[in-house]
């Protein structure tokens, strides 16, 4: 019994620590979104109807890296090292659920609503996330080509490479899927709403451009110091290496504004990017994998506002506010460029 509860005490600071690296949403623009409209509601004396969808959605999509098994968290070599009798392993699989946050999520719901129906849906929904996280990594090991990553494709020239491996690492933040979902629902409006609002769609696409947009404050955010120093060591222009980036996130919007609105969610994306491109390249903000991007205030802040007002710019008065916003990009790509290579002698001194 002693050996279970060594095991479960180092388990619980692992599943605390992992715990707080979800903290990132708070800084999230997605997040901060829905909590201005929580405020505003609440301000005016309404319930916080409008930002209860924003809000459901976020949570739906943290269910997946809150319903991982804690045992998960410990690798594999380690476990089979263990002297442990089969006994103890099922007890140690038992008590290791009481450290899975789903299932105090769902106490909770249960003592608060007293609905065993809502409880019991939780914990089915978070056991079906859990099996396809567990099928996912079944498949990346046993079967490699069914590893979507394998499937990037690869654009030619010098550049490809790069943008390749960016768009890999966007399909490891969670921003990625809030988008995807909200590019389902508007896409169903559109296609299937008898008489759909036209300001509706380009609505839609800027809260797809904006839950990636926290990403594009922190572009470098997953690089490891040694990828930062391959970068360095590549014979292309600081310009080069943002615009591989800017490729990534910019195709990416552009698929998933497609069914939408392309041209004002493009400008929507090109403003983020623009005015991201400070943080990204000098404050360089540390992110996790699998987790929601945490960025800056004053500059998420920023990214809202004129994204939304140069985006509907673009939407109601088309191509003239379209290469404006174009300029401005480039001026941020060119400036860009510039500060990265400064700041990349100062680091090699």
């Amino acid at each position: 019994m002693a050996a279970i509860i060594a095991i479960l005490k180092a388990l619980g600071r692992v599943v605390k620590r992992d715990l707080g690296t979800l903290r990132s949403i708070q800084f999230n623009n997605f997040f901060f979104f829905a909590m201005l409209l929580t405020y505003s509601s609440l301000a005016s004396g309404r319930k916080p109807a409008g930002a209860a969808p924003f809000l459901v959605l976020l949570g739906f999509v943290l269910l997946f890296p809150l319903s991982s098994d804690p045992l998960s968290k410990i690798p594999a070599i380690r476990l089979v090292l263990w002297p442990l009798t089969r006994g103890q392993w099922w007890r140690l699989r038992l008590a290791s659920l009481g450290l899975s946050p789903i299932f105090w999520i769902t106490v909770l719901i249960l003592v608060t609503t007293g609905s065993p129906a809502a409880a019991g849906m939780l914990v089915v929904v978070a056991m079906v996330m859990q099996s396809l996280l567990m099928l996912a990594g079944w498949l990346a090991r046993r079967a490699p080509r069914w590893n979507p990553y394998r499937y990037v494709p690869q654009l030619p020239g010098a550049l490809g490479g790069l943008v390749r491996n960016n768009v890999r690492q966007m399909l490891t933040l969670l921003d990625l899927y809030v988008a995807i979902m909200v590019t389902i629902a508007g896409s169903a409006y559109r296609w299937f709403s008898p008489h759909p609002e036209p300001r509706a769609l380009p609505i839609m696409a800027f809260l797809i451009g904006l839950a990636l947009s926290t990403h594009a404050q922190c572009l470098f955010g997953l690089d490891s110091a040694s990828g930062l120093t391959r970068y360095r060591l590549l014979p292309v222009r600081g310009w080069q290496i943002l615009l591989a980036k800017d490729i990534a996130f910019l195709g990416i919007l552009l698929v998933l504004v497609l069914p939408l609105s392309p041209m004002a969610g493009l400008a929507f994306g090109l403003v983020v990017v623009a005015i991201g491109r400070y943080p990204s390249v000098v404050l360089r903000l540390p992110q996790k994998r699998w987790r929601f991007t945490s960025g800056d205030f004053r500059f998420g802040a920023l990214q809202m506002v004129l994204g939304t007002a140069l985006g509907f710019a673009v939407y109601d008065n088309g191509r003239w506010f379209f290469v404006a916003v174009v300029v401005v990009y480039l001026a941020s790509l060119f400036g860009g460029g510039w500060l990265w290579e400064r700041e990349s002698r100062q680091s090699a001194l």
